[in-house]
């Protein structure tokens, strides 16, 4: 714990230790195999496991599929976060998570992600819009101004899966994002105050200042640039402006056609 406590403190983040059991830690730092260069992935073609060999513990890699002659050999670092702030993830995985850490998503959000990139995720009125409608759960928040309590009104589906069931809520004031541990990849809920994925810039980690309004994609004010950008929010979601990243291109070609046709006239 004093060594991941030093590194946190001193900005060091090439490190890996793996918990061997109650008592053992190994530390890839000062010294090791080969094994210690090798990459994390979401979607790895290794899977580490412990095995016990003449009564002591064991640390092997196993494929987990057919591996090609080359091919990068990469594992599941299952890493846990020390800190508020996260590591980026820059796998390149199609599963990818974005982070270090938070459990890959699995194949039910990419399809659903993919219906909804292609127009099948949203729109229509009658018994799927009511459908769509998300239940709602509160929380006292202290002021820090009056010390009056303010509700927080929290979402009642996870962020990362759209699904329901016991769940975590972020500490971020005013923030209603809600998520199962398992798609956190956390085993128990964290210590202290507790920042969600989504205040966290997706290029470096950092604390987020500019926020997507219609996914999780957050950016720091390094990266916000050229990858989020300020659009109206229309009558239907009460005016205003809102910021959309880049991921919604088909919101931003539809506002710049529109911006086109009014400059015109």
């Amino acid at each position: 714990k004093k060594r991941l406590s030093w590194a946190h403190d001193h900005g060091v983040t090439n490190f890996y230790m793996l918990t061997l059991d109650k008592g053992r830690i190994i530390d890839a730092g000062p010294k090791g195999n080969l094994s210690r260069f090798m990459n994390h992935s979401c979607s790895p073609n290794l899977v580490t496991q412990k095995w016990s060999v003449n009564g002591d513990l064991r640390i092997g890699l196993f494929a987990l599929r057919d591996i090609k002659a080359g091919e990068e050999l990469t594992f599941n670092y299952n890493f846990e976060c020390l800190g508020a702030e996260k590591l980026a993830c820059q796998c390149g995985a199609e599963n990818c998570s974005g982070f270090l850490g938070v459990r890959p998503r699995s194949s039910a959000n990419l399809l659903r992600d993919a219906a909804a990139s292609s127009g099948g995720g949203g729109g229509g009125g009658g018994d799927g819009a009511e459908s769509g409608k998300k239940r709602r759960r509160t929380k006292g928040v202290a002021s820090g101004t009056t010390g009056a309590v303010c509700k927080v009104v929290y979402e009642d589906t996870c962020y990362r899966c759209c699904d329901g069931g016991e769940m975590i809520m972020c500490d971020k004031e005013a923030c209603p994002k809600v998520y199962h541990l398992g798609c956190l990849g956390l085993s128990k809920a964290p210590s202290g105050k507790w920042y969600c994925p989504w205040h966290h810039c997706d290029e470096c980690g950092r604390p987020a200042t500019v926020l997507c309004s219609e996914c999780p994609g957050s950016y720091c004010a390094e990266h916000a640039d050229s990858r989020i950008f300020q659009m109206p929010a229309g009558t239907a979601a009460g005016g205003g402006v809102i910021n959309v990243c880049c991921e919604h291109d088909d919101l931003l070609v539809a506002y710049q056609a529109s911006e086109g046709k009014e400059n015109g006239d």
